[in-house]
């Protein structure tokens, strides 16, 4: 027996042992004949450059075979906002559906949009996508935001249909799988410890020779949940379908993302974290080498990177929240009401009343002080990611470095001189702030784009013409032509804040509204630089540039599996501004001299 042939059997035996419970699946679709299918990892916030320097340091020994076999290793530019959310929005339906960040404020019900909340996720998946037929239709999402309409949907934040792992084995494939699976099982646990140990340590070692310093708060357990738990039953999970054959399956690897916010995209801690995510991505490369149920193409991804930078609060003495609440105490008095803000707090007002002058037993008092004691100390922990000033009148979101700010008392988006008008010299303060970058506004006319920076403004249309010097200010976040175009395109959604604020680049990186030292979400440096890992002879990897999101769905997911049959849902109704989001064509985004 030829040793490829002894390799692909024992490989076949070890894993039939392992995956037992699942031969009757991958037994009916093997009947079926082999389908067309893909795998999706997504490192996520890991950028291009950053997995240069992982390879080149040995962390990656895995990806580095894989590269070194046939396949190649690029880069792409990230659309605005280089966010997970909006990015996995396009992977999975094809089209810029307008998310905003990762938090933003609706208007017109006065309620914010949280991407860590399930129901708000929820809520705005069946607003946007509710009537399209998603990518993963018939096959698997694990640990994602969006589920893409898988039929399996576990660890994933929003799902019509959700499933937890446990939910698909059943009891006794639980009982079986760990009897079967003793190391992965004993991995999970003691790995636990571990990862909170090097925590302590990487902690003590960021705070010993970093100028700035995050708050500690949560992260540990985040880290223990991303680094341990998910990432040992995502992989399990993973190579279950593969086994089973199902045809379109997508992970997210986020324990990178999480590090890298906490200690900066290129600490030895992120970097090191990807040593764990690499051995889990080599057990997929495996299964899919020698164990698929389908006819795979693997596409190794991330959505967007990571800038290095500084807590906005460390640097200048205030939230961007509490810098905007004082100046607007300082300087005026709110000229608009809070409108459906307003009304939506008398009435939650009138309801606590209502509970209060209710008999209550000992139990029901004893469980209302345990639930508020312990939501005001995890509440102590989280840093700040809004800030609601009722005097203002004024919502702001963050959003790692990008903002929204919004004017309540009015369901509809403003441009930026009723935004002065309804609250004077705001918009100069924030053009003149020094961890300010640039502002984003609506102009007066339909279509315009108004960016206001510290040197002065410019007012962007379809077909602008600059002076080189009135774009200085963009260089700093990559070349202005591009940048301007992937402005244009975001700064006019009906769902972005009536202003739209970019964290300031300068020597110490840039600034960022949470409470974090890597940043993403907006425009510059190396959040703006995903990478790709393609076959080589992929047709994709021909083309001189690769921008957005949009070609990963048509030319590389799509491309795969063919289309779906036609949706008998009802097509979802156009938002009219969601046609400012689509790319430009013909349009002449040029400077001259």
């Amino acid at each position: 027996m030829a040793p490829r042939a002894l390799t692909r059997w024992l490989s076949g035996f070890y894993y039939g042992l392992k995956l037992f419970p699942f031969r009757k699946e991958r037994k009916e679709r093997l009947a079926r004949g082999r389908t067309k299918g893909f795998v999706g990892i997504q490192i996520d916030g890991l950028a291009f450059p950053y997995l240069q320097q992982a390879l080149d340091r040995g962390y990656l020994p895995n990806l580095e075979r894989y590269l070194r076999r046939g396949h190649k290793l690029v880069e792409y530019q990230a659309g605005l906002p280089s966010t997970t959310p909006a990015a996995q929005s396009v992977y999975f339906y094809g089209s810029d559906h307008a998310i905003p960040a990762f938090r933003w404020f609706n208007k017109e019900t006065g309620q914010v949009i949280s991407c860590n909340d399930p129901d708000h996720v929820q809520s705005f998946r069946e607003e946007f996508f509710g009537g399209q037929r998603g990518l993963l239709a018939g096959g698997a999402s694990y640990s994602n935001i969006l589920d893409g309409d898988a039929d399996r949907s576990i660890f994933t934040v929003s799902s019509p249909h959700p499933q937890t792992l446990f939910g698909r084995l059943g009891g006794l494939r639980i009982i079986l799988l760990m009897l079967v699976n003793p190391l992965r099982t004993c991995r999970m646990f003691f790995a636990t410890f571990i990862e909170y140990w090097a925590n302590r340590k990487d902690e003590w070692h960021h705070h010993r020779k970093q100028s700035w310093r995050t708050q500690e708060g949560l992260f540990p357990l985040i880290r223990i949940f991303c680094n341990v738990i998910l990432r040992e039953m995502q992989t399990f999970g993973v190579i279950s379908e593969v086994y089973a054959g199902t045809p379109r399956i997508y992970t997210t690897y986020s324990g990178y993302d999480e590090i890298a916010h906490h200690f900066g995209p290129e600490s030895w801690p992120a970097l090191k974290n990807l040593v764990y995510i690499d051995r889990r991505i080599g057990e997929i490369i495996r299964a899919v080498d020698y164990i698929p149920g389908a006819d795979y193409l693997l596409v190794i991804l991330s959505d967007h990177g990571q800038t290095p930078g500084y807590p906005f609060q460390n640097r200048f003495g205030a939230t961007l929240g509490d810098a905007v609440s004082a100046f607007l105490q300082e300087n005026q008095a709110a000229s608009v009401s809070a409108g459906s803000q307003e009304l939506a707090r008398a009435k939650f007002g009138y309801l606590q009343d209502e509970l209060e002058v209710r008999q209550k037993s000992w139990r029901h008092r004893v469980y209302r002080y345990t639930k508020n004691y312990f939501q005001n100390k995890i509440h102590d922990l989280v840093s700040e990611t809004l800030k609601v000033d009722p005097e203002g009148s004024v919502v702001i979101t963050y959003s790692s470095s990008l903002a929204h700010l919004y004017i309540t008392g009015s369901n509809r988006p403003l441009n930026y001189q009723e935004v002065e008008q309804a609250q004077p010299m705001l918009l100069r303060f924030l053009q003149k702030h020094k961890g300010i970058g640039f502002v984003l506004a609506r102009g007066e006319n339909a279509g315009e784009l108004m960016v206001f920076h510290r040197d002065g403004h410019i007012c962007v249309s379809e077909n602008p013409r600059f002076q080189q010097h009135e774009l200085a200010f963009l260089r700093l976040y990559g070349a202005p032509y591009d940048t301007l175009e992937l402005l244009y395109r975001f700064g006019l959604g009906r769902r972005c804040g009536d202003l739209v604020l970019f964290g300031a680049i300068d020597e110490e990186g840039i600034a960022c509204f949470d409470d974090q030292v890597g940043g993403h979400g907006s425009v510059g440096g190396q959040q703006s630089r995903p990478f790709l890992i393609l076959p080589i002879g992929h047709p994709v990897l021909a083309k001189d540039s690769l921008r957005g999101y949009e070609f990963l769905y048509h030319e590389i997911f799509r491309a795969q599996v063919g289309d779906d049959p036609p949706d008998t849902k009802e097509p979802p109704v156009k938002d009219s501004m969601d046609t400012l989001n689509k790319p430009l064509v013909g349009s002449k985004f040029f400077l001259h001299d």
